[in-house]
């Protein structure tokens, strides 16, 4: 078959793997798809750009700051689907980043994605389906850059596709959304377009050089780093024409035209964006603004060492080929190191590749102009797109911690680094296997599409069993979500019981969980009133190695038990808490001095006793309660000064009022020592809000209510 035949074999395994991975893995699964695609949503719902905001919880998006040519595009393809259910994700409670520790998936996942084709979800997988075609575009581009630089070599065409297309992390990320998709695509291109300007010229290619930069800076601001190539393009088409016979196009008239395109174009196509930007954060790269409202968890906070360039060196490489999810899901370790040798090979090949330029020059067979006009200018062009992007990767991880080292940061030059191997692994092959006068080109073959098995087999033995269903999708999200580890390695996710029980009921326990490969024993207790245990039980769960458990204990609320909001605890972790209701109506003393005082519709003052310095408030709920008030009684001198008081929560907060009922009726014990001057004191009660200090109003205005007067006599 024709390489050009090859190539459409590879795209097709390309789109099939591409098509595998987005139905496997998990909706927002990959770093920053759920920030990405809300930016979609956005455009689509509010047909504005959203504004960047220092604070992370004031942003509709956290990728607000980014040029917006990539959520465009999928704006226009996802337009025409319902936007239904809302892609901010609630957050897996349990996710640690440590591998093979809990599920690996950072969100919590509604039944709905299991059928893909709800329409709940057929946006943000039609955005997906966008980012596989992008994809299928770059391995193109990945393969004309290999035969840009050897064109005569069909065999480092077809493996530069290759090793792009089933690069496990490539797929991985060209399944989501993800604006490094459109950057790999438009890096490729503005290379190769690069390639054709300097070597071929033309007003057509400058142009399009321009406008593919222009799009370049809407994509992302990595690819500012490519636009001096641009500049090199056309300084080297002058200098491939030097020896010539002359032409009208190669005069310094046309020179200064291409050099106008080069940087007009890209200003008028893209300026606009970062003028916005400068108009909004007095930055036109919105840096600051960005970096503040990624905050502390993600900024670096100690100066930028060696140690830490090592770090970036072992976490880039891993994860440029194979480290999933939100950096949770490794490959083994063999495989890291057989690709350490894969790409030490492709290095000391194009080492080779250049040391021959040198030999051919020393011998007088080419001048280093005449190099210019051979596929030696390709090469430089490529190595000059990877050496920008890791400089610009570098600068960005001086103020980013580990979470800037990801590899698919550098996949601007992703197709540079494809074709660049495909050019060593060949050079280095022929130079080790010469003298055996091995068929390359059929060997290439062979080994490109073989290629495609080591994706397949990540997908079956590393990604499908992390997000493996209907694991995945259980407890569903409705349950109450907690995160306690047991003793023995398990983990409890979610759990469900009765938000109110009254004493000597039972209450059932249904705990939810990842199991472990032996028997667990769990306490689980009630604390109520005062921290008193008022229902205790252990209990074993059976093994269940890394499979989901459903467990229920049924507890029984001890007869006597004080109403209470009482906590619900698993060896000795809080689940959550509930409602210990009083057995019977509180009953109100007959004594009772009555009262009715309603505090902003919320709590009633029905009446009082008092016996000394013991006073008793009795309050009413008025409607329903979701504050923890704080009341308070206050000894008020003739000139209104508080000169003793009683402040805090009924009960003495174990009953709040968070918890009443409407109409429930609950004692409000006060106290105080009267330490005194002779003198008419007046008591007021209130009621207020801790958190704030705000106090409720009364109907007339007033934020207390008057008791009585009390008259302390000199003795």
């Amino acid at each position: 078959m024709k390489p050009g035949h090859w190539l459409v074999m590879i795209l097709g395994l390309y789109v099939i793997l591409g098509m595998a991975y987005t139905l496997i893995v998990p909706l927002g699964e990959a770093p920053d798809e759920v920030d990405h695609f809300l930016y979609v949503r956005y455009l689509v719902e509010q047909r504005a750009f959203p504004v960047m905001q220092p604070v992370a919880e004031d942003n509709a998006t956290m990728e607000a700051n980014q040029p917006p040519l990539f959520y465009l595009l999928n704006t226009a393809v996802t337009a025409p689907f319902p936007q239904t259910a809302s892609p901010d994700l609630p957050l897996n409670a349990c996710y640690t980043f440590a591998p093979g520790q809990g599920r690996a998936h950072f969100y919590l996942h509604d039944r709905l994605e299991q059928n893909v084709l709800s329409p709940a979800y057929l946006a943000f997988r039609a955005a997906r389906l966008l980012s596989v075609v992008m994809g299928a575009v770059t391995v193109a581009l990945a393969y004309l850059l290999a035969r840009q630089m050897a064109p005569a070599r069909p065999a480092v065409w077809l493996l530069a596709a290759g090793l792009l297309a089933f690069n496990p992390q490539f797929l991985f990320i060209t399944a989501s959304v993800n604006n490094d998709v459109l950057m790999a695509l438009l890096g490729a291109a503005i290379v190769a377009t690069a390639v054709a300007a300097a070597t071929q010229g033309g007003y057509g290619r400058f142009a399009l050089l321009g406008i593919l930069i222009g799009l370049g800076l809407l994509t992302k601001v990595a690819l500012l780093a490519f636009w001096p190539l641009a500049f090199l393009a056309v300084i080297g088409h002058r200098l491939s024409v030097i020896g010539k016979p002359p032409s009208p196009l190669h005069n310094s008239k046309f020179i200064i035209h291409n050099f106008l395109l080069v940087t007009l174009l890209p200003l008028l196509i893209a300026g606009w964006w970062y003028g916005r930007a400068y108009t909004l954060y007095g930055d036109p790269l919105a840096w600051d603004v960005h970096l503040q409202a990624k905050g502390s968890e993600v900024l670096r906070t100690t100066p930028f060492a060696l140690a830490d360039l090592w770090d970036f060196a072992r976490i880039h490489f891993q994860s440029y080929w194979g480290w999933f999810g939100w950096l949770k899901l490794p490959l083994p370790g063999w495989v890291y190191r057989v690709m350490g040798v894969v790409v030490a090979a492709g290095v000391v090949g194009v080492v080779l590749e250049i040391r021959g330029w040198r030999l051919e020059i020393k011998n007088g067979r080419q001048s280093p102009i005449s190099n210019l006009q051979s596929p030696h200018l390709p090469l430089l062009f490529n190595l000059y797109a990877v050496i920008a992007i890791y400089l610009s990767l570098l600068r960005y991880i001086q103020t980013i911690n580990w979470s800037g080292y990801q590899g698919r940061l550098a996949f601007g030059a992703a197709a540079s680094i494809a074709a660049l191997l495909a050019v060593g692994l060949i050079r280095a092959g022929n130079w080790v296997f010469d003298k055996r006068q091995l068929p390359t080109y059929p060997l290439t073959q062979l080994l490109t599409i073989s290629l495609a098995l080591f994706p397949l087999l990540v997908l079956l033995t590393v990604v499908r069993p992390a997000y493996a269903r209907p694991q995945l999708f259980w407890p569903d999200v409705n349950e109450r979500r907690v995160c306690v580890g047991t003793a023995v390695g398990g983990q409890i996710e979610a759990a469900n019981w009765p938000e109110r029980v009254q004493p000597g009921d039972r209450l059932p326990v249904t705990l939810f969980g990842l199991g472990v490969g032996q028997e667990q024993s769990l306490t689980l207790d009630l604390v109520g009133f005062g921290g008193e245990v008022v229902a205790e039980m252990e209990t074993a769960v059976p093994p269940a190695p890394a499979q989901p458990i459903t467990h229920t204990v049924d507890l029984t609320i001890a007869p006597d038990a004080r109403p209470a909001r009482a906590w619900l605890r698993l060896d000795g972790q809080e689940l959550g808490w509930l409602k210990i209701a009083p057995a019977r109506p509180y009953p109100l003393p007959p004594d009772i001095h009555p009262i009715q005082a309603t505090f902003a519709n919320q709590l009633t003052l029905v009446g009082f006793q008092s016996d000394g310095d013991q006073i008793t408030l009795f309050w009413q709920a008025a409607a329903p309660l979701t504050a923890d008030y704080t009341t308070f009684i206050h000894l008020l001198d003739e000139q209104g000064q508080v000169v003793t008081q009683a402040d805090g929560q009924p009960q003495q907060g174990w009953y709040p009022t968070s918890v009443w009922e409407v109409g429930e009726v609950v004692a409000d014990e006060k106290g105080w020592t009267r330490h005194m001057v002779p003198g008419r004191y007046r008591a007021a009660v209130g009621v207020y809000l801790l958190e704030t200090g705000a106090r409720l109003s009364l109907p007339t205005g007033a934020d207390v209510v008057e008791l009585f007067t009390l008259e302390i006599d000199e003795e």
